[in-house]
């Protein structure tokens, strides 16, 4: 089943809280759709696509709840230019997360021995500080920065990576997805084109990111060449990952859903950041289109559902996916009109409640 928008691809300053709406949902769906098949093998999933959870509750894993300590950080600073002061908050949300009686759903090997060192004392960029990996942890959970406002947004997309992924393959993929959520409605259906002109930019050095100063001033424990920085996040595999995955793209966009096939094929798992990132937006390419007048691919709903039935890391996936998918649709209740309405357990069915009142910093 396909659907047509009618919507602008243009939204307004006051479309941002129903986009972030979106986006929360969106992300909270797709984390508990792939959940049920985290570590399930292409060959052994229950059905293609796998279906919606069937219980009472839908049950969501590390994703979103790390999303939520990061809202919940953002929420509670007063001024980003103390990027201390916010560095302290993001430490203590997470640290707060990393012993929650229900972090006991696949947390992350990466996060978890970040936050030990933090505990211990240390600061994410001393050498046993955040660990230097790559992993996914580092996007799964950044849609509350992507809202944050100018001139915060990217400096503060790479220190929610950073402090506990401390490799320049995570904070730029990170970086690259920010752009795409915060720049959704008007990316719908060319992200993955998109983000290709972005990492374009930061190799010919016309990138205004090779020189945000909040950003410079994030990374400056770690580097004084935030440009070289940068083309180092995307030389080492990036690149080539998000090739790959536009490559994908056209080969599928003339097939009928049914023949799809495993999400990962010639791209990656979704284990790492790179990957990860570059299947969210192969799904969302295919689960939005930039043509008033045409239908894409795949309806939201359906999108999660093949995302979730991958070969890889399959509530990352579907739950980044479901993030880009959701803050394309400024309109209300997108979701519901698109056929999903996940009940979600009590807990966090309020804490989505509460932190959809507001976009950090808004």
């Amino acid at each position: 089943m396909t659907v047509t928008s009618s919507m602008s691809h243009h939204t307004a300053p006051a479309d941002t809280h129903i986009r972030y709406v979106n986006a929360l949902t969106g992300l909270a769906a797709g984390d508990a759709w792939g959940y049920q098949v985290e570590f399930t093998s292409y060959t052994q999933m229950p059905a293609y696509p796998v279906a919606p959870p069937a219980g009472r509750w839908w049950e969501i894993s590390d994703d979103t709840q790390m999303t939520l300590a990061l809202h919940w950080a953002l929420a509670e600073v007063t001024d980003f230019d103390d990027i201390e002061a916010v560095t302290e908050a993001l430490t203590r949300q997470f640290l707060l997360w990393q012993v929650d009686p229900d972090n006991t759903r696949a947390p992350g090997r990466t996060c978890m021995t970040s936050l030990h060192n933090l505990r211990a004392g240390a600061r994410w960029y001393d050498t046993d500080g955040a660990v230097e990996s790559a992993g996914c942890g580092a996007v799964m959970r950044l849609v509350p920065t992507a809202f944050a406002p100018d001139p915060y947004w990217l400096g503060l997309t790479a220190l929610q990576a950073v402090i506990t992924h401390k490799h320049p393959r995570a904070v730029v993929p990170a970086l690259l997805l920010a752009d795409a959520t915060r720049h959704a409605p008007e990316y719908r259906g060319r992200f993955l084109e998109h983000t290709q002109t972005a990492a374009a930019q930061i190799y010919n050095g016309t990138s205004t990111w090779t020189t945000d100063p909040y950003l410079r001033d994030v990374l400056a424990p770690i580097t004084g060449d935030v440009p070289s920085y940068l083309v180092k996040g995307l030389d080492d595999g990036t690149a080539g990952i998000l090739t790959a995955a536009a490559g994908r793209l056209e080969q599928l966009r003339p097939l009928p859903p049914t023949e799809f096939g495993d999400p990962c094929v010639g791209i990656g798992e979704g284990w790492e950041s790179a990957s990860a990132v570059a299947l969210a937006l192969l799904v969302a390419d295919l689960a939005t289109t930039s043509d008033d007048d045409a239908a894409a691919s795949l309806t939201g709903p359906e999108a999660l559902a093949w995302a979730s039935t991958s070969n890889g890391d399959s509530d990352s996936i579907a739950c980044i996916a479901g993030g880009l998918i959701g803050s394309a649709h400024p309109q209300k209740n997108y979701w519901a009109a698109a056929g999903l309405t996940p009940e979600f357990e009590p807990r966090y069915t309020e804490e989505l409640a509460t932190a959809a009142r507001r976009a950090p910093g808004r």
